[in-house]
């Protein structure tokens, strides 16, 4: 059985300028495999592609821009990541699309069409930013993409699209038409083209947002900021030297395509974000593992290898209820299964690291979200906290400790207690205790508890 994914994850431009892991879409109990990320199927790669025929901009060539798209796709092959992709030619002819350059939403809603029905791969040049706003999107977009169609049985990508605003690349520059370095564009891109391979959006270094010159970030945070943060902001990683794909957004995709070199360069930290009590697993908490510091260089390790994902990432956002009528069963993806509240998994490249938890910023939501809750709510104590192996909901939020990681290693029970939460149940209750009408004796008429 296949199914269509409707959401886009778009990637805008903030003020001034802007540079925009995990998985993208989780299975749920009758749509893919419970608690497991939708991904290509390895076993039919290279995922082929097909680009527009027309130009990726005013003065940007077909020639060109596909040679860009094909070395965009490229920057996702890692080498310890087994995901390939292959240009398969032109967009396929599809309705209203009669092969060529797609210009109008009328030919953007049939090659759109044609990949939700798992024809095609396709990635589309607007070529001014028609498209863009002839669909009602925010101008300072700079492309969306998502997996289109989907086999909800095998929990596998069967197709996938993005669309690159060739307003950015236009060669004007000002205040209505703002314009990116090649670069820039190239990168953020890139980071579609992570939505298209089934990556979600990640949050390190969320720091630079308070940037006061957002094109001139420091060095060490731009190097840990994942090419899949929900924003781009800052100038492109290649200007000052950096890859173009960041460590958690190499070890996402090598985690949800993982070559067999990925175990022996790899572990995984893994445990569960709790209320207070210990108890009750709190979800959408941001959770970050940080490579201890190097002191004998001039680089700041622990801001430049890290990596992140959102506690709760498996379970679903919305349950649903019965209560209203209009909201039973809740959405088909992300699991149900309890223990999977608040769990979070983390693959990081073998070392020492340290754990923190932090809120997911109050601006990434809708196609700028990331993790299962949108909004997001912040960290339920709103504390952020670092883990020891003393946790508790009153120890010192600074106070951490160390993990170490071997390759193929999974260190489990990582759990960390959020001090000042509300307490999970009121006054009248306790974990085992059920509410009941009274029950009359009938010696001497004194009500007790039944």
């Amino acid at each position: 059985m296949k199914t269509t994914l409707w959401m886009f994850a778009l990637l805008l431009v903030m003020t001034q300028i802007a540079m925009a892991g995990g998985p993208l879409v989780v299975g749920g109990p009758a749509f893919g495999k419970d608690g497991e990320a939708f991904v290509w199927d390895a076993s039919a790669f290279p995922i082929k592609y097909r680009v527009d025929g027309g130009a990726m901009s005013a003065i940007v060539d077909n020639a060109t821009g596909l040679a860009r798209v094909q070395s965009m796709f490229n920057n996702w092959q890692v080498p310890s990541a087994s995901i390939t992709y292959s240009y398969a030619g032109p967009i396929q002819a599809a309705g209203a699309f009669l092969g060529g350059d797609v210009r109008t939403v009328a030919q953007f809603n049939a090659v759109y069409g044609s990949c939700n029905d798992g024809q095609q791969s396709p990635i589309i040049f607007d070529v001014d930013g028609t498209i863009v706003a002839g669909l009602g999107l925010d101008p300072d977009i700079i492309g969306f993409a998502s997996p289109c169609d989907v086999d909800a049985a095998s929990g596998h990508i069967l197709t996938g699209f993005a669309l690159l605003n060739g307003r950015f690349q236009d060669g004007l520059n000002n205040s209505s038409n703002y314009e990116l370095t090649t670069a820039q564009f190239d990168e953020a891109i890139t980071h579609e083209l992570g939505h298209f391979s089934g990556l979600d959006h990640s949050q390190i270094n969320v720091d630079v947002l308070y940037n006061q010159q957002p094109n001139n970030c420091n060095t060490d945070s731009l190097a840990g900021l994942p090419l899949m943060f929900p924003y781009a902001y800052c100038q492109s990683r290649s200007s000052v030297g950096l890859p173009i794909v960041s460590a958690d957004d190499v070890a996402w995709i090598s985690k949800l395509y993982p070559a067999s070199s990925f175990a022996t360069a790899y572990g995984t930290i893994s445990g569960s974000i709790l209320f207070s009590d210990g108890i009750t697993g709190a979800q959408g908490v941001n959770v970050i593992a940080r490579r201890v510091d190097d002191t004998g260089t001039t680089q700041d390790e622990s801001l430049r290898i890290a990596a992140s994902v959102v506690s709760g990432f498996k379970f679903t956002g919305n349950p649903g209820q019965s209560v209203t009528g209009t909201n039973t069963g809740g959405d088909q993806t992300g699991s149900r299964t309890p223990a999977l509240i608040g769990y979070f998994e983390i693959p990081v490249p073998a070392g020492t690291y340290t754990l923190q938890v932090e809120s997911v910023n109050s601006q990434f939501t809708s196609g700028s979200g990331l993790g299962p809750l949108d909004p997001p709510v912040p960290m339920p104590g709103g504390i952020p906290k670092f883990w020891n192996s003393h946790q508790s909901a009153f120890n010192d939020p600074k106070d951490k400790e160390t993990i170490t990681v071997a390759p193929g290693q999974t260190v489990r029970g990582i759990n960390i207690i959020l001090n000042g939460t509300q307490p999970r149940f009121d006054q009248f209750e306790d974990g085992g205790s059920e509410l009941r009408a009274p029950r009359v004796l009938p010696v001497d008429g004194e009500a007790v508890s039944a």
